[in-house]
């Protein structure tokens, strides 16, 4: 999964009509959890670093 500007994912789901998930993470197995997701469902993720 490549990383993408913000900009690029948030104008892109602007133009198709649909939402990017944003998922606060506290450590490497939630990491591993939302990227495997996003990688099955084909879809853009925005990871949020959880301050703990």
């Amino acid at each position: 999964m490549p990383l993408v500007k913000m900009k690029d994912i948030l104008s892109h789901a602007e133009e198709n009509q649909y939402g990017v998930g944003a998922f606060s993470v506290a450590n490497m197995e939630m990491v591993i959890g939302a990227v495997r997701a996003a990688e099955e469902l084909r879809s853009p993720l925005i990871l949020q670093i959880a301050e703990v």
